[in-house]
This record gives structure tokens, C-alpha cells and sequence, in this order.
């Protein structure tokens, strides 16, 4: 059976469930998450898999909802960092494309038939 793509409610919405239905705002974070998953390919459902587990796992270990905001909001950073330092590297240790030649650029001439 075909599950219907749930709806992100607007912001505002989200910040009245976050104060008055804070456990319909996690099963809404969860039933979001599994949709994300199952939408992806074979391979990115398991990397999002794993990752979900090491966010769950922060959120857990947080001892109130700020501190596991900052430390998923380190994650975040740290993982950009990463992917900086990765495309440095890439750029240093690859030759640099060479250098085209000027050329000369003919125009073609329409001909008239007949002529």
C-alpha cells in the first residue's frame, strides 16, 4: 500500500505543535524521516539510515532540546569543514587544464543557389 507524501506544515504551525502537541511534532519528525528514507535509492537509504541513527543517538544524549540543536548544529558544520577539505585536495592534486590555443574563427557564407 502506497503511502501518501506527508505535508511540512508552515513554520508557524510547527512552533504552536512544538508548544502544545510536542509529541505529535516527534511522530511527525519520524513518520518525515522514514518518508525521506524510503524515497531514496538503494545506496542513499542506507547512508540516510545511518545517519538518522547518529541523529536520534545526539538527540538522546542531549540533555535538553538547545543542546541537542547545538550539537546536531556541529555535525552539520563539521561535515562542511570535511567536504571542504576534501574539494582542497581534490583541487591541489589535480592538473590544471591546458591551456587552448587561439584560434581563428571562419564564417561560414550562405551561397545562393544559381548564382
Amino acid at each position: 500500500m502506497a503511502e501518501h507524501s506527508l505535508r511540512l506544515p508552515s513554520f508557524d504551525e510547527l512552533k504552536i505543535m512544538a508548544q502544545e502537541e510536542p509529541e505529535a511534532l516527534e511522530e511527525l519528525r519520524q513518520r518525515l524521516t522514514a518518508q525521506l528514507i524510503q524515497n531514496a535509492s538503494p545506496r542513499g537509504r542506507r547512508r540516510l539510515q545511518g545517519l538518522a541513527f547518529v541523529i536520534d543517538a545526539e538527540r538522546r544524549k542531549a540533555h535538553n532540546p538547545m543542546q541537542a540543536c547545538i550539537r546536531l548544529s556541529q555535525m552539520m558544520l563539521d561535515s562542511a569543514v570535511e567536504l571542504q577539505a576534501s574539494l582542497d585536495l581534490l583541487r591541489t592534486t589535480t592538473r590544471p587544464l591546458e591551456k587552448t590555443r587561439d584560434a581563428e574563427i571562419i564564417p561560414f557564407v550562405r551561397r545562393r543557389s544559381g548564382s
